[in-house]
C-alpha cells in the first residue's frame, strides 16, 4: 500500500476548510478564521497556529485503509474538523479558559455571546460542508448516512460535556461514570471519524459497529491522558482546569480509594471558593500517596489497548495500514506493540 503524506493531507483539509469559511464575508467568519489560526485578532499580532486536524486525517486514513481513494472524502474530513472546533470554542467559554493553543480564546477577545455565535455557526457549516461530498460523486444515500453519523456524534459529544459540567457540582463521581462521560465527550467524534471513513471506504453498515466501541475506548484513553497532563503538567503554574476544580480522573480515582481522613483533606481543598497554588500541591501529594496517578495510567493503557484491538478486529490495522496505527498512537499518546 502506498505511503501517505500526512502533512499533505493536513494541508488539503486546511484548504477545504478555508473554502468553506472564507467564502462568507460577515465578520462572524473572521472569528472562525482566527480560531483556526489563519488570521490575527483585531489589533493583535498572534502566534502562528497550524492545527493537526487529527479527526479529519483519521477519517481519510480509515477510508484509505479499506482500499479507496481518499481525495473524495476531504469534505467529510473538513466537516468533522468544523464540529471539533465548534466544541473547542464552546468548551473554552464553559470552562472559563482565556487561551487555547497559546493564543487568546475567541470568547476572551469577542466576548462569550459572540463566541457562542461563532461556535454555532461552525456547527451549521459542518453540516453544509458534508454536502460538498456530492460534488465528488459520492451518492446522496452515502452523504445522508454520513450526516446521520456526524449528527449523532455531535449530540453524544454535547451529552458528554453536559455530564462533565454536571459533575462539577458534586464531590463524588464514580470512575465508571467518568469513563461513560469520556467515551461520549472524546470518544464520540473519534467513532464518528472512523465510521464515516469506513462508510466512504465501502464498509457495510454492520461492519461499522465495532468502530463505535473502538472510538469510545480511544476517547477514554485520550481524556485520561489529558487529565494527567493537566494535573502534573507544570509545577510552577497549575492549569486553569485544576484551579477551577475540574473533576479530573486522578482526583476521582483518589476519592474512591481514600480513607475518611484523606477524603476530608481533599474536601477541604475542593470546598474552598478559590484555590491557591499551594492547594494544588497538597492535592497532588494526596493523589500521589494513594497511587492514583499510576492507576490512572494503567486505566488509560487498558482502554487504549481495547481500542486498538477493536480496530484490528474491524480490519483497519492489517499489514500495510501502519499509517492508521501511527496516527491514532500520536492522537492518544501511546505506542502500541
Amino acid at each position: 500500500m502506498t505511503s501517505i503524506n500526512i502533512p499533505q493531507l493536513i494541508s488539503d483539509i486546511d484548504s477545504e476548510l478555508k473554502q468553506v469559511i472564507n467564502s462568507r464575508d460577515v465578520p462572524l467568519y473572521s472569528m472562525m478564521s482566527y480560531h483556526m489560526g489563519w488570521t490575527d485578532a483585531p489589533g493583535h499580532i498572534d502566534t502562528p497556529l497550524r492545527k493537526n486536524h487529527d479527526l479529519g486525517v483519521l477519517c481519510l486514513l480509515t477510508c484509505q485503509s479499506l482500499g479507496k481513494t481518499i481525495t473524495a472524502g476531504i469534505p467529510a474530513a473538513a466537516a468533522l474538523e468544523l464540529v471539533e472546533n465548534f466544541t473547542q470554542i464552546h468548551d473554552d467559554i464553559q470552562s472559563g479558559n482565556p487561551s487555547r493553543d497559546s493564543r487568546d480564546a475567541v470568547w476572551w477577545i469577542w466576548g462569550p455571546a459572540q463566541a457562542i455565535n461563532a461556535g454555532d455557526g461552525m456547527h451549521a457549516l459542518a453540516r453544509l460542508a458534508l454536502f460538498r461530498l456530492l460534488e465528488n460523486d459520492v451518492s446522496p444515500e452515502l452523504v445522508f448516512e454520513a450526516l446521520k453519523i456526524m449528527d449523532n456524534a455531535s449530540l453524544r459529544t454535547c451529552e458528554g460535556r453536559y455530564m462533565e459540567m454536571e459533575a462539577q457540582e458534586r464531590l463524588d463521581m464514580p470512575v465508571e461514570t467518568y469513563v461513560r462521560m469520556a467515551s461520549h465527550k472524546e470518544g464520540s467524534l473519534i467513532s464518528g471519524a472512523l465510521k464515516i471513513g469506513a462508510l466512504l471506504g465501502g464498509a457495510q453498515h454492520e461492519n461499522q459497529n465495532p468502530l463505535e466501541k473502538a472510538g469510545a475506548d480511544l476517547g477514554v484513553a485520550l481524556q485520561i491522558q489529558a487529565d494527567i497532563k493537566e494535573m502534573w503538567g507544570s509545577s510552577e503554574a497549575p492549569s486553569p482546569e485544576v484551579m477551577n476544580k475540574k473533576k479530573l480522573i486522578p482526583v476521582i480515582y483518589a476519592l474512591e480509594k481514600s480513607s475518611i481522613s484523606e477524603k476530608r483533606k481533599m474536601g477541604e481543598i475542593y470546598f474552598k471558593r478559590v484555590l491557591e497554588p499551594d492547594d494544588v500541591t497538597k492535592l497532588r501529594d494526596v493523589i500521589e500517596s494513594l497511587g492514583a496517578k499510576e492507576d490512572c495510567e494503567k486505566l488509560a493503557e487498558s482502554h487504549f489497548s481495547k481500542g486498538i484491538k477493536g480496530l484490528r478486529d474491524a480490519g483497519l490495522l492489517s499489514s500495510g495500514n501502519e499509517e492508521v496505527t501511527s496516527h491514532i498512537s500520536k492522537m492518544v499518546g501511546y505506542d502500541p506493540q
